[in-house]
């Protein structure tokens, strides 16, 4: 299993390094909205059966619509073009819009109310937990003009999890949340917040300091590692919810896509929003 983390790792880090330094605008969106399907995707297959079957359980037995994913990965999709070409006035307006509405007519080809209720928080959450942050990852793209932000938002939140993972392992004692993930603990989640405001602050003195002021560079990796923290831990319980072990089976050794990126979901949006206002 270790072997196999390791070469999917070798394989599919260096790929997706390339892709984010090397590519131009034109190939990043279509990439960006293939990252926004496949989450909504693993989402959506985890959620949209079990909420129908959670708020009504004669429908235990049966399986929902095919096209109901597809639903939502489509309107995910749609958010995530609409607000990266259009202004942030028109363009995430009109896609919001677009997708509540497909959302309430979708709900309407429910047998009842209950299955309908539940297939609207599905699709809501989805949709919501697919596109949202990658549109603040794509807001760190174009804040640094290219992909130095969002490689400063990758080495906080993956110098977090190894510190998390190691500190844990050699020093946990004390469990962190064992409802929602019983094998982390405070000392592993202090560890990957050390981990992740060093490596914050080593990123930021390979870019020379051009990454924003020192302070806020190091306070943006603490909240910043903090929140992915959180993700971890919110994956953890949608996955507990659903009876489900991996969100999917995209990588092999290492689960599906959510599993992988849970983390920058959730540290994305903060980083942006310090960056964008305290970062100059």
């Amino acid at each position: 299993m270790l072997k196999q983390r390791v070469l999917t790792v070798l394989l599919a880090l260096p790929l997706f390094l390339a892709l984010l330094i090397l590519a131009p605008k034109w190939v990043l969106i279509p990439f960006f909205m293939c990252l926004v399907g496949l989450g909504t995707f693993e989402m959506a297959s985890m959620l949209v059966p079990r909420l129908e079957n959670a708020f009504n359980p004669a429908s235990q037995q049966s399986k929902p619509p095919l096209w109901i994913v597809p639903t939502a990965v489509g309107f995910a999709c749609l958010i995530f073009l609409g607000s990266s070409v259009y202004s942030a006035d028109g363009g995430r307006g009109m896609v919001l819009a677009g997708m509540l509405g497909g959302i309430l007519i979708g709900s309407f080809f429910a047998p009842d109310n209950e299955t309908a209720f539940a297939r609207t928080v599905a699709l809501l959450v989805s949709i919501v937990y697919g596109s949202f942050p990658w549109l603040a990852t794509w807001d760190l793209f174009l804040m640094g003009e290219g992909s130095r932000y969002v490689l400063y938002l990758c080495t906080v939140v993956w110098a977090g999890d190894t510190g998390a993972y190691f500190g844990g392992k050699q020093f946990g004692k004390h469990k962190l949340a064992p409802r929602m993930s019983p094998k982390k603990t405070w000392e592993g989640s202090i560890a990957g917040l050390i981990a992740s405001v060093a490596g914050g602050l080593i990123c930021n003195a390979v870019y020379q300091g051009q990454l924003g002021p020192w302070l806020v560079i190091g306070l943006a990796s603490l909240v910043g590692g903090a929140f992915g923290q959180m993700g971890d831990l919110v994956e953890s319980t949608f996955k507990r919810f659903s009876g489900v072990k991996d969100s999917g089976v995209v990588f092999p050794g290492h689960g599906g896509f959510l599993d992988r990126v849970d983390g920058l979901l959730f540290a994305a949006p903060v980083i942006w929003f310090i960056l964008y206002n305290l970062g100059k």
